[in-house]
């Protein structure tokens, strides 16, 4: 069993999101010079994202390997 919660799983997936989104929207905007396509950008990228994060850290809960929250110390 994971020791995070759902949420606090949700909170960070949605925190990294935002700076991640904004991160490309700027790139997206520099490298096109225009505002438009960096916000289709943040419109597309921000939920899919932030979607495949929130699956993506939920899976890695299950994985045994690396995980030490159940070891013994000494």
């Amino acid at each position: 069993m994971s020791p995070y919660t759902r949420k606090r799983v949700l909170a960070k997936t949605f925190a990294w999101r935002i700076i991640a989104t904004l991160t490309g929207a700027a790139i997206a905007a520099i490298l096109t010079g225009e505002i438009e396509t960096a916000g289709w950008f943040i419109l597309l990228e921000f939920p899919l994202k932030m979607g495949f994060y929130y699956i993506h850290e939920r899976a890695w809960e299950k994985v045994k390997w690396g995980n030490n929250t159940n070891a013994v110390e000494g």
